[in-house]
């Protein structure tokens, strides 16, 4: 649904996507209002998984409660709307609600359960399985590993994070890696210690030691693409920028096709 930083442009959209039509990871900005133009309605969504509770991550959740008000009508045998992520996530639905007066007008919140997830653990979807894994941020923050179950193809999110070999090993053999880059390529190491962010070759080499498949890059800044791109390439030829909008389906082990 978009692949931009804290900071945005005309028309962009903060990093968050969707699985399978009715899982979406981060809210964005105003995901609810951005999937509807890529064909996918809020009511869908059975599942949202928050990587962490930063602004940039979290600012959609009210605009996804207040379009699924409507959801029992629109789906009648739509499931509760699940929420997954880190400690602090209930804090963060709490001020959703408060925003949305769920108080006063509870109609303006669907039904819906929150979930704390934890490194190691293993969540079994319909058709798919979801390992959790411990993202390097300044707070509690989460990776996330999605595997069909049926083909064995696999898609690793980094979240926010700097580069930690707990990563590596969430992504180990996936098809598609999709790692931030939000820090400059230029950044000197000591500098990254402060925002806990990674450089493009930061995601180059966690794709190359963890023998993904291949590696496509967000929250990168947008006037920096090409040095961006270049620097990710010369450690990852097959490295790309995300864009947004853009769909892939994920056939089998190593059978990616990207639109």
């Amino acid at each position: 649904m978009g692949v931009s930083g804290a900071s945005l442009g005309s028309g962009e959209e903060t990093a968050c996507y969707v699985v399978n039509g009715n899982i979406l990871i981060d809210t964005g900005w105003n995901a609810a209002v951005s999937m509807q133009s890529h064909d996918v309605a809020p009511t869908d969504i059975d599942h949202v998984f928050i990587t962490h509770c930063h602004q940039d991550h979290t600012l959609g959740l009210p605009g996804l409660f207040f379009a699924n008000r409507n959801r029992a009508q629109a789906r009648p045998n739509a499931p509760v709307l699940q929420l997954y992520g880190t400690r602090d996530l209930p804090a963060i639905r709490d001020a959703a609600c408060a925003m949305l007066q769920a108080e006063r007008d509870p109609q303006c919140v669907p039904e819906h359960e929150v979930h704390r997830v934890y490194p190691g653990d293993l969540l079994e979807l319909p058709e798919l399985k979801v390992d959790v894994g411990r993202a390097f941020h300044p707070l509690d923050a989460r990776c996330y590993r999605f595997t069909d179950t049926a083909t064995g193809g696999s898609i690793a999110f980094s979240g926010d994070s700097a580069y930690h070999e707990g990563l590596v090993s969430l992504a180990k053999g996936c098809d598609v890696l999709i790692h931030e880059a939000a820090a400059s390529p230029e950044s000197e190491v000591g500098g990254l210690q402060r925002y806990l962010h990674s450089r493009p070759q930061d995601a180059a080499r966690v794709a190359n030691e963890a023998g993904t498949i291949s590696l496509a890059l967000v929250h990168y800044q947008q006037s920096a693409r090409p040095e961006v791109l270049r620097r990710a390439k010369e450690g990852y030829p097959n490295a790309r920028l995300a864009e947004k909008g853009q769909r892939l389906q994920i056939l089998g082990p190593g059978q990616v096709v990207w639109q």
